[in-house]
């Protein structure tokens, strides 16, 4: 089973938007039961161990004394100094355009999707990183990280 990191990234999130607190184990074995896994085999078990770390790591999820349960439901409830650190990973290293970034950085937090919302908070990040020099622009459309 080899899935692609920001693809877990929106499984974990899709699972979580119950609100429901869930310990790692229920976690683990409902996500493999969404990837169509009818067992937690070791090589899953690793992988989805990884996600559900880098889950937290990125945001998507929180970690309340051993029960994960969803961060933030929607982007504008993220600080936005939280996302000004989380953009400049999810961007890569290579040209892009704004519009790539706006859905680099939605699959980065688990969002399947990328609305107004997104695209709103991601031009302001975008402006606010390029005036502090973390990212630098080829006319209007491409960014690159520095």
């Amino acid at each position: 089973m080899e899935v692609d990191d920001d693809a877990l990234a929106c499984l974990v999130r899709q699972l979580f938007s119950d609100g429901q607190l869930r310990d790692r184990e229920s976690a683990l074995r409902e996500l493999a039961a969404g990837l169509g896994h009818q067992r937690l085999g070791h090589r899953v078990r690793s992988q989805l161990e990884t996600g559900l770390r880098s889950a937290v790591r990125r945001g998507i999820l929180q970690n309340l004394s051993g029960k994960l349960s969803i961060h933030c439901r929607n982007i504008s409830d993220y600080e936005f100094s939280f996302l000004k650190t989380q953009f400049l990973p999810s961007m890569g290293r290579t040209w892009i355009t704004r519009k790539e970034a706006a859905q680099s950085l939605a699959r980065w937090l688990g969002f399947r999707r990328t609305g107004p919302v997104i695209e709103k908070a991601v031009r302001s990040l975008i402006n606010g990183l390029l005036r502090v020099g973390s990212i630098e622009k080829e006319g209007s459309e491409w960014i690159r990280r520095l």
